[in-house]
């Protein structure tokens, strides 16, 4: 007779769910540009100071301090590399195609 521990020895865990075409574009479009918007926040912020960029600008009552302007500064970045991010992911599921039956170079 079997022992219970040499039962689950010889099973396999089930599957992790699959996640559909969709959730592993969005992931990967915002995880790498979300790492390069903080990247990119940090070198630039070590240069610039927030409160100096805003100041005389419509932008001087937002970034009325410097947490303020970090934090409009990182959503910046990270909206810019996520357009890029996509882009790249457009060009990449797109490029099949040609690649399959399309144009010949």
């Amino acid at each position: 007779m079997a022992s219970g521990a040499d039962d689950l020895d010889g099973a396999e865990p089930p599957p992790p769910s699959p996640w559909s075409r969709a959730r592993k574009d969005v992931a990967i479009v915002l995880w790498p540009s979300f790492l390069a918007a903080a990247v990119m926040t940090m070198f630039f912020f070590a240069v610039f100071d927030p409160v100096d960029i805003g100041e005389g600008t419509a932008l001087a009552e937002l970034i009325a301090n410097h947490n303020a302007g970090y934090a409009l500064g990182f959503f910046f970045f990270w909206a810019f590399t996520t357009l890029s991010s996509a882009l790249s992911l457009y060009l990449v599921r797109t490029e099949s195609g040609l690649r399959h039956g399309g144009p010949s170079s």
